[in-house]
């Protein structure tokens, strides 16, 4: 014992998480700020969006058609970014503003939402009412959420990079997910009772204050020059990209992916729900496979890094896709009576989450120019939810044209409602996707590094 504590004081001395989050340097700290936000911002987001924020519609009489419209419609508002570098680069210092825009954009999406079904009672305008708030807090969001990632591209050197978003993710996912998953057997314990609404209400009102203290975190980190070569103007954004080809294809691969996975996106949770009704398990259940993320990050993280050290960022990130791919098209065949399969399915999905997700939280970071960073990063914001935005739009309108779900599709004997057939397209749409980042590897890859892997060899 004597002997115990000293070695693990010396473990973390010499710990990758001491390095990454080493509260001493001015950028160990702030990607410690980023780790304590994350954690914030994921619980925030796990008991105001997802399975919750679902019931909540589900609740006040919005059906999966509308549902998915509210969950779409948002994305538009990525136009805004076009705003945000010439807003921002007017400041020298810029986190009290994007900290105050953050507070705001909480305040609308959680504090509003939850206020509305008490305020308007006729079905047609709750739902534009629900429509109009998640379009006014989505654009204070776009103006000011690229300012983010170029204050924090500071902290995340390419040395680091995968190491944060690796741990991160572990770190965050346990927590959020232990928590949500506490609060889920509490609501499943109310099924088929009006106090289960009231639950969920209550979640969003704890949402609102942890989302409170995330503000306040974003206060502590040190903000650095913003490095600036060309003038402020609203057209930069999308100028500045097509001089930099690598970082533009790396964001149109990105977007890419970004609109296979969201194909079935804005009616899979419903259909979650739908086939677990009536098992006691509505909330519990998947949110418990979500609450083990955090073991797969701990058992697998170490493999997926040699993964990508071996094959770098793309070609690591198109072997994980197509490999991905598979679990998508075993997910066509979950329904109510193969709730089984759904584990299984999803646990697989965990395996590859752990390399993915940190993959596409690096990649623009990747080819990111050292200047104008809010015009890059503001052009890859616009990309990526314009991607979700098409997306989901194209599911939504697939899933009407299929009655709302309640139109069956026969395929080899088998019936296929519509959100089975948005997985698979999610899945062929992977393996598109997949391939063609393999054959875009060698042009998006940084020539130094490809200078290092022939002089490996």
């Amino acid at each position: 014992m004597k002997n115990f504590i000293p070695a693990l004081k010396n473990k973390w001395q010499h710990s990758t998480l001491r390095y990454v989050y080493n509260a001493k340097d001015d950028r160990g700290r702030g990607r410690l700020c980023m780790l304590v936000s994350g954690i914030m911002a994921g619980i925030v987001g796990q008991l105001s969006t997802g399975f919750f924020y679902t019931g909540f519609l589900l609740g006040h009489g919005i059906d999966v058609v509308d549902i998915a419209i509210i969950t779409f419609i948002p994305y538009i508002t990525c136009f805004l970014n076009i705003f945000s570098p010439w807003i921002l680069e007017h400041f020298k210092r810029r986190k009290f503003i994007l900290a105050a825009g953050k507070l705001l954009y909480y305040a609308f999406n959680i504090v509003g939402i939850t206020l509305l079904p008490e305020i308007v009672e006729d079905p047609q305008a709750r739902l534009a009412g629900f429509i109009a708030i998640v379009v006014i807090s989505n654009s204070i969001n776009a103006l000011f959420t690229s300012g983010y990632s170029a204050w924090q591209a500071n902290f995340l050197p390419d040395d680091v990079r995968m190491d944060y978003f690796t741990s991160s993710g572990c770190i965050n996912s346990l927590l959020s997910y232990i928590i949500v998953l506490v609060v889920s057997v509490l609501t499943d314990r109310l099924q088929d009772s009006p106090e289960q609404l009231v639950m969920i209400t209550a979640l969003r009102w704890l949402a609102f204050g942890l989302a409170v203290v995330d503000c306040l975190i974003q206060l502590i980190p040190k903000e650095y020059p913003y490095l600036k070569k060309a003038k402020a103007k609203l057209s930069n954004i999308f100028v500045l990209p097509f001089w930099h080809k690598r970082f533009l294809l790396t964001i149109f691969i990105c977007a890419a992916y970004t609109f296979a996975t969201n194909l079935p996106n804005a009616t899979l949770n419903a259909y979650v729900l739908e086939i677990l009704d009536g098992t006691g398990m509505q909330y519990t259940l998947p949110n418990a496979i979500n609450a083990l993320y955090f073991l797969f990050f701990i058992l697998f993280s170490r493999m997926w890094k040699k993964f990508v050290a071996r094959h770098y960022w793309f070609r690591a990130f198109a072997f994980a896709m197509l490999m991905q791919s598979v679990t998508y098209y075993i997910q066509v065949f979950v329904t109510a009576d193969t709730i089984w399969l759904y584990v299984v399915v999803r646990l697989m999905q965990h395996v590859f989450g752990v390399v993915m997700n940190s993959i596409v939280a690096s990649l623009p970071y990747v080819n990111l120019p050292e200047e104008d960073r809010t015009n890059y990063m503001s052009f890859n914001t616009i990309i990526s939810n314009m991607a979700v935005f098409l997306s989901m739009m194209l599911g939504t309108v697939f899933t009407s044209y299929m009655d709302g779900g309640a139109r069956i599709i026969t395929v080899l004997g088998y019936p296929l409602t519509s959100t089975q057939i948005l997985v698979f397209a999610c899945a062929a749409a992977q393996c598109i996707v997949g391939g063609m980042t393999l054959l875009l590897a060698k042009r998006v890859t940084p020539p130094e590094v490809l200078g290092q892997k022939a002089e490996s060899t």
